[in-house]
């Protein structure tokens, strides 16, 4: 048996629209597979201003948009479809198990991303992007010389209370547990 594709990559976010890319411009067979929609954690991300290109920021979906066009332009084949299992991974031939159906491959990227820990309170989602924010780094620039919460104790918690530190006015940390 032959394999269908070169590559099948698992999400269509930034890391796995990327890595379609370069295996579409190498001239591999390229299916990515995405349950929701291409952009991953871009389509929730209201604007962008620390992306190379972009000196006026943009906006997380046209980012997310621009990255799809451009790694399909090349050959990569775009499917929504749940994964749900994975076989012959040790194999020269891997099976990727959808609901409706299986493909093969040579190569299989995971690229499923990540999922924020959210508090689940009133007004999380609605909020998302605007004055809610999962990530210091990405979104702390938005908050400049304000007064910002930081919601956990663990590692990465302090961590981005401590980045914020340097940019806002005063950062509050709410844990809530009697130690960090």
């Amino acid at each position: 048996m032959e394999a269908e594709y070169d590559v099948i990559i698992l999400g269509a976010g930034a890391a796995g629209l990327s890595a379609g890319l370069y295996t579409a411009r190498a001239m591999m067979n390229t299916l990515i597979l995405e349950s929701l929609g291409p952009g991953g954690q871009l389509l929730i991300t209201d604007e962008i201003e620390n992306y190379p290109g972009f000196r006026n920021g943009v906006k997380g979906p046209e980012l997310s948009q621009e990255m799809e066009e451009q790694t399909t332009r090349f050959g990569a084949k775009l499917e929504y479809t749940e994964v749900e299992g994975l076989d012959d991974l040790d194999k020269p031939l891997k099976v990727v198990h959808t609901y409706d159906r299986d493909y093969t491959a040579r190569a299989i990227i995971i690229a499923t991303g990540g999922a924020h820990n959210k508090l689940g309170v009133p007004g999380e989602e609605a909020y998302a992007g605007k004055g809610v924010s999962y990530c210091a780094v990405c979104d702390g620039n938005f908050f400049r010389g304000q007064d910002v919460v930081v919601v956990g104790g663990g590692d990465s918690a302090l961590d981005e209370g401590h980045y914020l530190s340097g940019i806002v006015n005063s950062v509050t940390i709410i844990h809530r547990r009697d130690e960090l």
